[in-house]
């Protein structure tokens, strides 16, 4: 056997270890992605009381979800939370990070994004429990309203069913995620330089470079952005929990949040999956439209 077979059996052989060595990846995928989404679909079609009634009741879930007010209220806040993140958690980021990638000064532009970045280490619950004491009877924005004589504006913010709402979406105020800023800022460093040399001679203004050049050639980095900010809109309701459990009334509450009320408060778990499910699909729309989009034109 000569020294290319030998090598072609060498390489063989590491191929298939490496099949066997992906196999225990693919088994835990099954169990905790797979099968959850498995159960929730079959669960769907049930009612399934814990400890109680478990019994196949077609699709009378899905019936009973259409009918559903609450749902729909949720859903009618989704829609007004994704549409406010969609617009100031990509525009802002965006924007800061074109303000510091024309910065003249390396060292203050990588100062800047370490400022940035900082915050991402911070743990959720920190960061809203801080909120809720912002917006408490004695929290900084009451006392500070009340320190320049605007008392009258001052109001419970998380139960009034005014404020509730804008009050949870303005949680993350100015809205700089640091993820989305290094993704718009590793986009401006791949820009071409000789794009901003070649504009810059026939006397392009900053605001020409950000809207003809900058803008449009960040739009993959935008629709990347603007996926991950609808799908986290639709699985977080942890903030909600947290801040009001959907209140006053049903205010602020989500689709999340009321799948996570249905089966863990109200011990419908057949309903929740249905929730569940129902949710699935819609973040797998979002999902396969992301890819469509997304894909490399050349």
């Amino acid at each position: 056997m000569n020294k290319k077979s030998n090598t072609f059996l060498i390489m063989k052989k590491n191929r298939s270890l490496i099949y066997l060595a992906l196999l225990p990846t693919f088994a835990l995928l099954a169990i905790f992605n797979y099968w959850p989404v498995y159960s929730a679909l079959k669960h769907a079609f049930y009612q399934w009381d814990p400890g109680g009634v478990h019994r196949f009741i077609g699709v009378a879930n899905f019936v009973r979800l259409a009918q559903d007010g609450i749902f729909w209220k949720s859903l009618h806040n989704l829609l007004i939370i994704i549409l406010i993140n969609s617009t100031v958690k990509i525009a802002i980021p965006l924007v800061v990070a074109v303000l510091i990638f024309h910065l003249a000064a390396e060292k203050i532009r990588y100062l800047y994004r370490v400022l940035f970045v900082i915050p991402m280490v911070v743990p959720t619950m920190v960061t809203i429990l801080i909120w809720s004491y912002i917006y408490s009877d004695t929290g900084i924005l009451s006392e500070l309203l009340r320190a320049v004589g605007l008392d009258r504006y001052d109001r419970a913010w998380l139960g009034s069913p005014q404020t509730a709402l804008a009050s949870v979406v303005g949680v993350g105020f100015p809205f700089v995620s640091g993820l989305a800023l290094l993704v718009f800022y590793a986009g401006l460093m791949n820009l071409p330089e000789s794009i901003f040399d070649a504009a810059t001679i026939e006397g392009a203004t900053q605001w020409q470079l950000f809207s003809k050049i900058e803008l449009p050639l960040l739009l993959r980095q935008v629709r990347v952005i603007l996926v991950l900010t609808v799908l986290g809109s639709v699985q977080g309701y942890e903030l909600f929990l947290i801040l009001t459990r959907g209140g006053p009334g049903y205010e602020t509450m989500v689709p999340g949040l009321w799948m996570y009320l249905t089966g863990f408060s109200f011990n419908e778990m057949g309903y929740a999956c249905c929730i569940g499910f129902v949710m699935f699909l819609f973040m797998l729309l979002i999902t396969i439209t992301n890819l469509k989009f997304i894909q490399p034109r050349d």
